[in-house]
């Protein structure tokens, strides 16, 4: 019986001795503590944006596992390593809550366990009060690419109005006769300058504008300083109301043609235009964005000669009769032809065409939205000008953030298209029939637009009605 209890005690003695072996190797003395190597330790974002835990964790006895917590983003993460590194590199992508509030700070608490058992913990705070948004430049003037004659007085006045979302850091203006950079501190400021010029030529204003988290917006302005009426380029008028160049997405005001005759160039400009109604009246203007500071009528005393001014005031000139028209300035002796044109068929709609027809994503069309450039499921028709057969209009909704259409004169195929000049719907206005790229947007326009196709002038304007 001795001899039993002796062989239990034995067995018991030996697993107790296995298991404190084996408890032993589960925790491993050591005598290191887990060490934080390149740790972003604060991080500004924003609700809804991702944002990556970064740190290079460190320890001689193995990283046994690493725990990313922030229970109010219901964040518990264990990454457990089994081979037990040396060193580890965490690169955890995480993505915060739409609803967490802006402005609002959070602090998630990283934890790093070694083969010891030894902890070491560091906090990551993240605010929410990220900026990624560019500021804006707002030219009250020069108007881009307008001309000013040499005088008495300051002939160019820089009046900027810039701002930001949170807060603007720095202004800088570069140009031959101007070089200037401005420190700024508040959501909005206004630039004023005053230049006087004294020898003609085309400055040309380069304005970069950065904001505190180093977002940056440029703008470049050129104005053509004359001492005699010369000017790089011209436009149509047919509206009395300012607010007209501002409500044209594209086409408004007319885009007239300069003379590359020798001795012309930059007093002789032309346009093809079609008066829509009796007695219209009709100004050119020099500068795109507006009537001042050269608009160009018609001397109501005597026909054919121009007068000269800087706002609608300036009397108009008298187009009689509805139709389509050649009209020629010549700001060497300010005079002005007007010479009927007798529209005919171009020859792209010989054969197949029943019509005008838009086609491609992102705008609603009377009332059909078009979702693809597709003639047969995905384009609708635009109304034809009852007594001009080569006029289309329509109104139109922007229905996406982006999108692309064009144009095509039936609703089988593509045989007959048309593009614009430009891609960019801003930009163009002069259709390209069988070529040309797609007429692209890259935002959102709001309300009711009125889009008019002339297949006879190859022109395309969207005005908001």
């Amino acid at each position: 019986m001795k001899t039993i209890k002796q062989f239990y005690f034995l067995v018991s003695y030996l697993a107790l001795a296995i298991l404190m072996g084996c408890s032993d190797d589960d925790n491993v003395n050591v005598d290191s503590t887990p060490e934080f190597a390149n740790l972003i330790s604060e991080i500004s974002s924003l609700p809804g944006q991702i944002f990556n835990l970064e740190a290079v964790i460190n320890d001689p006895a193995g990283i046994k596992s690493i725990r990313l917590q922030y229970e109010p983003w219901f964040l518990d993460k264990t990454i457990q390593k089994d081979s037990l590194p040396t060193n580890y590199t965490l690169n955890y992508a995480f993505k915060i809550p739409q609803d967490a509030l802006d402005d609002s700070s959070h602090t998630i608490i990283i934890t790093a366990e070694n083969a010891g058992g030894v902890t070491a913990q560091r906090e990551v705070v993240v605010s929410l009060d990220a900026d990624f948004t560019a500021p804006q430049i707002a030219f009250v003037s020069p108007a881009n690419a307008s001309t000013v004659q040499i005088g008495e007085g300051d002939e160019i006045l820089l009046d900027i109005n810039l701002t930001d979302n949170k807060i603007l850091g720095e202004l800088k203006i570069e140009s031959s006769i101007l070089n200037e950079t401005v420190i700024l501190s508040d959501k909005s400021s206004n630039y004023k300058k005053s230049i006087n010029i004294e020898e003609p030529g085309l400055y040309v204003f380069n304005v970069t504008l950065t904001d505190k988290a180093g977002n940056t917006t440029t703008s470049t302005r050129s104005v053509n300083v004359v001492d005699e009426l010369n000017f790089l380029q011209m436009f149509l008028a047919d509206q009395a109301e300012p607010s007209a160049f501002d409500n044209a997405i594209s086409g408004y005001p007319y885009v007239a043609d300069t003379s590359t005759v020798s001795g012309e160039e930059g007093f002789v400009f032309t346009i093809k235009y079609f008066a829509d109604s009796a007695n219209k009246e009709v100004r050119f203007v020099a500068q795109e964005s507006g009537f001042g500071p050269f608009t160009f009528g018609g001397d109501a005393n005597n026909p054919g000669n121009l007068v000269i001014g800087s706002d609608a005031s300036v009397s108009p000139i008298i187009i009689s009769e509805p139709g389509y028209y050649d009209i020629k300035m010549d700001l060497r002796d300010l005079s002005y032809t007007i010479t009927s044109i007798d529209a005919t068929a171009p020859a792209t709609i010989a054969s197949g065409f029943t019509g005008v027809y838009v086609t491609g994503p992102g705008l609603k069309v009377g009332d059909i939205t078009l979702t693809r450039f597709n003639p047969s499921q995905s384009s609708a028709p635009l109304n034809v000008d009852p007594d001009f057969q080569y006029r289309y209009s329509a109104d139109i909704e922007f229905t996406t953030e982006t999108g692309q259409f064009i144009f095509i004169g039936n609703q089988t195929n593509y045989s007959i298209f048309w593009r614009l000049n430009s891609g960019d719907i801003e930009a163009a206005n002069t259709l390209v029939p069988q070529g040309g790229s797609n007429a692209a947007f890259s935002q959102q326009y709001e309300g009711t637009y009125k889009l008019t196709v002339d297949i006879f002038l190859n022109t395309m304007s969207i005005v908001k009605v």
